[in-house]
């Protein structure tokens, strides 16, 4: 018999997936392509400030793009990774000369990604269960060379808002696990700082800065193996 919770977690993915692909492509850069909040544009431009023209930047979990001004902006070579073939093709739209791939966070180990000078993974770990972050930490551990630098958020909980989402939750039965949240056909996963933290370096990372702000806790890293 299947592993009930490798099964709930392979049945979220795929349904964030299509939710991606079916609602919120169309609408994703009307609703949110704009923003950039300040914690986000400092911790961007902080990674961007370190690298040279010409460096290759992966952006995994890409989405339709938004962060690819400022990196196109400062003449770096960028390529995006997203599970959503509709948001993918958002973002091509726009920017027609960035390479894209359809490859998941949880994916991206097994393909031949490597050797990026710098990575971001923004805004979207929140939809990879817990027992799939250390294949995705280490995914993007392999895709930066030595010495390699990278941004990472992980969204906070909040407790007024998580609180309603537990009592809304579409699943009663869901085998959920500490951190994790379904509500509305979404899933989240919040590890605590302390927990995300220790995965990073268990994948080889070294954290630079970490900061906390517009609900978001920011991993500015170096890869240090």
């Amino acid at each position: 018999m299947p592993d009930p919770r490798r099964r709930f977690l392979d049945e979220r993915r795929e349904i964030c997936r299509q939710r991606f692909d079916t609602i919120h492509a169309r609408v994703y850069d009307e609703r949110w392509g704009g923003y950039l909040n300040p914690t986000h544009e400092r911790c961007v431009r902080s990674l961007v400030a370190h690298l040279p023209a010409g460096a290759r930047v992966l952006d995994a979990g890409c989405g339709t793009g938004k962060y690819w001004p400022i990196l196109l902006d400062a003449g770096l070579a960028v390529v995006g990774t997203d599970q959503s073939r509709a948001m993918l093709a958002v973002a091509t739209r726009t920017h027609p000369d960035v390479a894209t791939h359809v490859i998941a966070l949880q994916d991206l180990a097994a393909h031949d990604l490597t050797g990026f000078d710098a990575l971001l993974c923004v805004d979207v770990i929140e939809n990879v269960g817990p027992e799939d972050w250390p294949g995705v930490v280490a995914g993007l551990h392999g895709a930066l060379r030595a010495g390699g630098t990278a941004y990472l958020t992980v969204e906070l909980p909040d407790p007024a808002r998580d609180a309603d989402d537990a009592r809304d939750a579409d699943d009663p039965q869901a085998p959920l696990v500490a951190g994790e949240v379904l509500s509305g056909g979404a899933y989240h996963y919040y590890p605590s700082v302390e927990d995300a933290t220790t995965m990073l370096h268990a994948a080889g990372f070294h954290v630079d800065e970490l900061l906390e702000g517009d609900g978001y806790a920011h991993f500015l890293l170096a890869r240090a193996t």
